[in-house]
Parts: C-alpha cells; structure tokens; sequence
C-alpha cells in the first residue's frame, strides 16, 4: 500500500493497541486489503477514477477512519496542511462550500481550495484525504 504509516496506524486501532474508542471503532469496520486495493486503482486512475463495491464500501471507511486519525496527530498541522485536508475532505463528502463575499478572506482561501480540485471524483478525493494522513503522520506522529 501506498500509506504505509496509515495502514499502520489502521492495524494499531484495530487491534485496540492505540487511540481514542472513537478511533478503534472507526478503524473496526475497514476491510484492509479491499482498502489497500482501493487506494492504489483510484491513486493510479484519473481524476474520475472511482471503484465499486466491497472497494468503494472500503475506501468510505478508510476516509472515514482518516477523519478521526487526523484528530489523533502529535502536533497541530500548518496552515496550508490544514487547507489540503479542508479541500480533499469537503470534496469527499460531496459538500459544496458557500461562494464567500469579497470580505471574507479565509472562507475565500478555503472555497479556492476546494474549488481547484472540485473536478475530482469523491473516491479520488477520499484516497487523496488518506494520502494527505499519511504524510501528516510521517511529519508528526501521532499520539495515543
């Protein structure tokens, strides 16, 4: 697998070693090598790329899991860190963003973020969040 420290991290709440309760249950539901798999054809694909089935079931999981991992990092990400992870996240959940007015300059950083990636499919977001986990957990670590 691509994401070797999330997958490790997967292993740890799964067998209950590590993390919050929130955490392991999240972590409870993923089958790994449907995710593992998962991960790879829609990293490798287009920006369409998606995947079906036992697959997709995985990788929603996995995102899912990621959502909450990302909680359990050893140190609060940087800014344009925090920006990636907003982008992917919002594009995986298919949410769209509110147009922000002139004035409003974060919201407009957030929404220009989003929006240079609102092409993508949501499972090729949902990969790239768990990618972006993987390099914020070979950054900071994580904490239990």
């Amino acid at each position: 697998m691509s994401v070797p420290k999330f997958t490790e991290s997967l292993s740890a709440a799964q067998s209950g070693a590590k993390f919050t309760p929130a955490v392991q249950t999240a972590a409870s539901k993923i089958d790994a090598s449907a995710l593992s798999a998962a991960i790879e054809i829609v990293l490798a694909g287009g920006d369409d790329a998606s995947v079906e089935g036992e697959q997709a079931v995985a990788l929603k999981s996995g995102f899912e899991f990621a959502t909450e991992l990302v909680k359990m990092l050893g140190s609060e990400p940087g800014s344009e860190e925090k920006l990636d992870l907003y982008k992917y996240f919002k594009r995986a959940r298919n949410e769209t963003p509110a147009e922000p007015s002139f004035y409003q300059m974060e919201a407009k950083f957030k929404y220009n973020a989003w929006k240079s990636i609102s092409h993508v499919s949501q499972a090729k977001a949902q990969a790239l969040y768990i990618k972006q986990v993987e390099t914020l957990i070979v950054k900071y670590g994580t904490r239990d």
